[in-house]
């Protein structure tokens, strides 16, 4: 691994900016050959909310419930722009010193014994269909967390470029939270807010899923998938809901794009965009009205929102965190993009864990929003099948 006095190796400084409790954002755009580094001196900013025309250049990492939660907000102290198949860092101007560890491993765990939860997830999911069915909500999000194993090689870069690879049209992250001694690292397909030096506002209603490969292994491409009842509903829901949001703040020109299949790693998704000119609606502020309006949506919680949450307390379990929250850069280069937090794998003490949901509306089987949540932890898992050691 090279080390000079002006530059070292993306996955040396990576490594060591996690041993000497540095916090960092590192995030890669959907189709981007370059990915982003943002160093904060400082410890994560811990905001009521998000508004863009506030704060300066740098991340927003927020949990799944924000009311009462604080979102994080990382100040981009130190920045840089890296090629990924170059991924040298000049640091000439880093104003702190971590322990610059040699990285020559790769990203491995080491399986830990975990009980099969299928018939727990799938009492659940029974459990939520009774209460929808007697009219406490239309569609509600079950999620679930799965422990990988102990991670046995922890070069982050390499799984933060494994991840970029097989995820080309996600945003890929990895975020080091020192403080919660956490480190984040997923790959979200899902725009939540975006918002372009132009001024143009985006969102997008991304839901239903299925495999993007049929029983014999083989492909299916995007303009052959058939999508059943239930999955049309529930990604028409999202945009129902979508479009309430701007009907309450009287946005009602807008342009939509969809609903239409896209590819994301191993699944494929119904998707709909929505998308606003700033300027010509005279809403500058657009982008920070809508994302309270917005999180969370019932892509990652359900509908209506409040029945929903309230069923999520009841019966999932365990605390999400960051997982369905939303992240992004914020202010970097004169844009925005927040993404919700899908497709995440979480390390904390040495355990990878990893998380996925589903929404359950009347129509939903048991037995089959169990598997819909496997393939969903697949995504990510498989992304690491050169590195894993099971």
């Amino acid at each position: 691994m090279l080390v000079t006095e002006n530059s070292v190796d993306t996955s040396v400084l990576i490594n060591g900016l996690i041993a000497s409790g540095v916090p960092f954002a590192a995030y890669r755009l959907p189709r981007h050959d370059t990915f982003r580094l943002l160093v904060s001196y400082d410890p994560f900013l811990h905001l009521e909310k998000v508004d863009f025309e506030e704060l300066p250049s740098g991340f927003a990492f927020a949990p799944f419930k924000t009311g009462g939660s604080p979102v994080l907000f990382l100040k981009a102290d130190f920045e840089r722009e890296v090629n990924l198949r170059e991924p040298q860092i000049d640091i000439s101007d880093l104003k702190c010193t971590p322990d610059l560890l040699q990285s020559d491993t790769g990203f491995a765990f080491e399986t830990l014994p975990h009980p099969n939860d299928e018939e727990e997830y799938q009492a659940k999911v029974q459990q939520i269909l009774t209460r929808i069915r007697q009219g406490e909500a239309r569609k509600v999000v079950l999620s679930r967390r799965k422990p990988l194993g102990r991670i046995t090689e922890s070069n982050f870069f390499s799984a933060f470029t494994s991840l970029s690879t097989s995820h080309q049209d996600a945003m890929v992250s990895l975020v080091h939270l020192p403080d919660n001694k956490q480190v984040w690292l997923g790959a979200s397909p899902e725009v939540l807010v975006s918002q372009n030096r132009d001024g143009v506002f985006t969102t997008m209603s991304l839901a239903g899923t299925q495999s993007a490969f049929d029983r014999n292994g083989k492909e299916i491409k995007p303009v052959d998938a058939l999508w059943t009842h239930k999955e049309i509903e529930e990604q028409a829901i999202v945009g129902r809901y979508i479009i309430n949001c701007l009907k309450k703040i009287r946005v009602r020109e807008y342009e939509e794009e969809g609903p239409k299949t896209v590819k994301a790693g191993n699944l494929l998704h119904l998707r709909t965009f929505y998308s606003i000119d700033n300027r010509e609606v005279n809403f500058p502020n657009l982008s920070s009205v809508m994302l309270n309006l917005l999180h969370p949506t019932p892509a990652i919680c359900g509908m209506p929102k409040e029945s929903s949450e309230k069923i999520i307390d009841d019966i999932e379990g365990y605390d999400r965190e960051f997982y369905s929250g939303y992240l992004g850069p914020v202010n970097v280069d004169a844009e925005s993009h927040l993404f919700v937090n899908l497709r995440t794998l979480k390390v904390e003490d040495g355990i990878a864990y990893v998380y996925a949901g589903g929404g359950i509306t009347e129509d939903s089987q048991p037995d089959r929003e169990w598997v819909e949540t496997e393939m969903k932890m697949g995504t990510i898992s498989r992304a690491f099948d050169n590195f894993h050691r099971f």
